[in-house]
């Protein structure tokens, strides 16, 4: 969703001044149901989370990448189930697990699982093949064998386009460990510490490749020893033709969120942990934890990220929106609100409301926001309900500015090149809405024809796409390579963005 024209309106970084309006979060609207629960055999029987992705191809299709377990504390039968399926959507919505014939499972294929440790590809849960000291080879960045891996935790597909070989057009990145490293003795009996010690060793990042995502190479490669913890998304920068990598480091306290970007997957510098700035936190990021997880996608000419939050008490694991420009520190848009919250209570996502490793994907008018959901535990003996659920928001909408007073409201911008002749606004009308918009020059003087009284501008025919237009002039294909500053006058309206067009807005 890179596009250098579209301006948003979630911080002051192009703005000069504005009076009467106030920056608001627009929160997306959430479905009433998951729309990707456990409801297979070889699944766990209530937590299905996406640590995982949700890709959209060409031809529209939704793929699902996920990641299924139960904890078995609660049900030792999880010792054999759970693991990692594959689903595929046509609109988003609803969602279906097609047989890939790739691993069985108690006697058949017939399931729609895309990875397994098991060497044999007959499919026994993480903690059973840790039991069995069974997994499957891992390699470092030479090639050479390291030991055995059991367990993924976190992790991305992501269609990688850049990459000349076919057979490495998916890449699949994975925090990847042997169960043994946690040397818990009582789940493992006979463990000794030279085994926790020697599963530790295999601790870290991988890669695998796949030219469809559905065959993997089952030879994952090591990228990067683990260090701090057990949580890694990967993202495409596509302004920058880079990747990000998101993942759980040391910083000030608790699980702080850190990053690294990079133009070759297997290269990457040292982690930086994210410190954002302080907000209304009381101790912020000591008091207040955060789950280590961002994810940041390009959107506009900027980058936008949800920012997980792990509450320390009661219910709240949400996530804020952030933002960031080229060469800046990451911001908070609103410290202390969050812009995907947990529902109320008795709500299928009243713990947590986590995203899926991608940016939202755009479905006409609208964005879907995937997210992993969890409810409360029902009993003592039951493990923690999580699916996949999707929250939905209109497209650029994810913050603006507001009329909040009884007088018009006021933007002006900073100075700005007219590179395309169309301009169009981003408007939600809240009362008796008006908005106009008036061209200003260099020196700051009004150019005749675009002055607030020739402003024609219908909040009604397309509200993501608001033409703007002028008594005398249609457009502003006469100032195309000019420095001008563009000044709103906004009433009863909240204005999210604008973007510059080589045709008119429909």
């Amino acid at each position: 969703m890179h596009d250098p024209h579209l301006h948003l309106l979630v911080d002051d970084h192009e703005i000069q001044h504005y009076t009467n309006l106030l920056r608001v979060l627009n929160r997306p609207k959430k479905l009433e149901a998951p729309v990707i629960v456990p409801d297979q055999p070889w699944e766990a029987t209530q937590r299905l989370q996406a640590w995982g992705s949700v890709l959209r191809e060409t031809d529209g299709t939704f793929r699902c990448w996920y990641y299924s377990t139960d904890n078995p504390v609660f049900d030792p039968e999880q010792m054999t189930r759970g693991g990692y399926g594959y689903a595929e959507s046509r609109d988003g919505i609803h969602w279906e697990k097609p047989d890939l014939g790739l691993i069985e499972f108690r006697g058949s294929k017939q399931n729609n699982m895309f990875y397994t440790f098991a060497p044999d590809k007959v499919q026994n849960g993480d903690y059973q093949l840790a039991l069995q000291r069974s997994g499957i080879p891992m390699y470092d960045e030479q090639g050479v064998e390291l030991g055995l891996a059991n367990h993924m935790d976190g992790f991305t597909v992501v269609r990688d386009d850049t990459d000349p070989d076919p057979n490495q057009r998916y890449k699949l990145f994975g925090n990847m460990q042997n169960h043994l490293m946690w040397n818990q003795k009582d789940r493992y009996p006979g463990l000794t510490d030279e085994e926790a010690e020697a599963a530790l060793t295999v601790f870290g990042q991988y890669i695998d490749t796949s030219p469809d995502g559905i065959r993997w190479s089952h030879t994952p490669k090591r990228f990067t020893p683990a260090k701090y913890g057990d949580y890694m998304m990967v993202t495409r920068d596509e302004r920058n033709r880079q990747w990000l990598l998101n993942e759980r480091t040391v910083g000030l306290a608790g699980r702080t969120a850190g990053m690294r970007a990079s133009k070759d997957v297997w290269n990457w510098p040292a982690t930086t942990p994210m410190c954002f700035a302080p907000g209304p936190d009381t101790d912020f990021a000591r008091k207040h934890e955060w789950h280590a997880g961002m994810t940041p996608f390009n959107y506009g000419n900027m980058d936008l990220g949800l920012l997980e939050k792990w509450t320390n008490a009661g219910q709240g694991n949400g996530c804020e929106l952030i933002s960031h420009r080229d060469g800046q520190d990451w911001h908070r848009v609103e410290p202390g609100r969050m812009f995907l919250n947990t529902g109320p209570e008795g709500a299928f996502d009243h713990n947590m409301a986590w995203p899926t490793h991608n940016p939202p994907i755009r479905v006409g008018d609208n964005l879907h926001i995937y997210y992993t959901c969890s409810g409360m535990r029902p009993s003592a003996d039951c493990d923690t309900p999580m699916g996949i659920a999707v929250a939905i928001i209109g497209v650029d909408r994810f913050a603006g500015l507001a009329h909040a007073r009884a007088q018009p409201g006021e933007l002006l911008t900073k100075p700005i090149v007219v590179e395309k002749p169309n301009l169009s606004l981003n408007v939600e009308g809240l009362l008796s809405p008006s908005v106009q918009v008036a061209v200003r020059a260099a020196d700051g003087s009004f150019i005749s024809g675009y002055e607030f009284d020739d402003s024609q501008i219908d909040l009604y025919r397309d509200p993501y796409r608001c033409a703007a237009s002028w008594k005398t002039k249609r457009d502003l294909s006469e100032l195309i390579g000019c420095e001008v500053w563009l000044h709103f006058r906004i009433q009863g309206a909240a204005l999210y963005g604008y973007r510059f067009n080589d045709s008119a807005a429909k």
